[in-house]
């Protein structure tokens, strides 16, 4: 039985989704043109303005953002808003050069916090739910960002981050934890360890996981899933969209739901469904 955590956008007509995006598609031109001197140039120099964007058809029009825009402009330069109003900060890891930075308003949390709790949900996750937040916190998006869907939901959070992997394995069995949330290299290790101290995967009550932040192969899902006895699921982020939550597997297992925000608040009736469908979730 899968759940979906806002009925009312996750199974949005095709016709009202397009017209949406479509709408949304104009109003972001238009913002970036007149806050971003970068986008204003970058649109001058094609001789491209906002009302030349009217469809999707037109996003052939626009002109790429690459990784060294991204550099080229840090920290605050591709901001659309003044920095009183941002409210926070995140960061790449800036291995092959400086971090790309991200900022993120009041309205941007909500958001971010509304697509997590509908990736979670996928997973199976509830308010009943033991939340294992096994991802990084800190400049990196993925700590908070699980966190924070996770609250929303009304789930338990356990936040216990990355490392200390004896301890994650006791606090997991100890604490009764359902639903594991990592990278899914690191879900393999937790496994291991499990096994090396003497632990099975009938002493925890995991009953699924949401990995994601690195490549990872269908043999490395069956062996976590074997060895931690979970269903395990693929999520997709990256930063400088918003971070974990671009995007998630369902139960189908089927491919990944890129989701769409109409609202960030929930429906107020959320009905279960006897499967979950891929063609009635949201998809681009």
């Amino acid at each position: 039985m899968t759940f979906y955590w806002n009925e009312e956008c996750e199974c949005m007509s095709p016709e009202r989704l397009q017209s949406l995006q479509e709408e949304r598609l104009c109003a972001t031109v238009k913002r970036v043109y007149q806050e971003v001197p970068f986008y204003r140039h970058a649109f001058q120099k094609i001789g491209l303005k906002p009302e030349d964007i009217r469809t999707l058809d037109d996003l052939v029009k626009l002109p790429f953002t690459t990784k060294n825009d991204l550099r080229d402009n840090y920290p605050y330069g591709l901001f659309a808003v003044p920095l009183s109003d941002v409210i926070r900060l995140h960061a790449s890891s800036g291995t092959t050069g400086k971090p790309t930075v991200v900022g993120y308003t009041r309205h941007d949390l909500a958001v971010w916090a509304e697509v997590m709790a509908r990736a979670l949900t996928c997973c199976g996750a509830s308010k009943n739910s033991k939340i294992q937040n096994a991802y990084g916190y800190g400049l990196f998006t993925g700590g908070l960002g699980v966190h924070y869907g996770a609250e929303l939901i009304g789930a338990s959070v356990i936040p216990v981050s990355g490392g200390h992997t004896k301890r994650q394995v006791m606090i997991m069995k100890d604490f009764g934890s359902t639903i594991l949330t990592c990278t899914p290299s690191y879900a393999l290790h937790l496994a291991e360890v499990m096994e090396e101290i003497g632990i099975s995967k009938e002493d925890i009550s995991l009953q699924g996981g949401l990995f994601g932040a690195e490549p990872w192969s269908k043999n490395l899902r069956r062996q976590i899933e074997r060895r931690l006895g979970i269903n395990a699921l693929d999520i997709y982020g990256i930063s400088e969209i918003i971070g974990p939550g671009v995007a998630v597997e369902c139960s189908a297992r089927d491919g990944l739901h890129i989701w769409r925000i109409t609202s960030w608040q929930r429906s107020s009736t959320r009905k279960p469904g006897s499967s979950c469908r891929p063609e009635a979730m949201e998809n681009w």
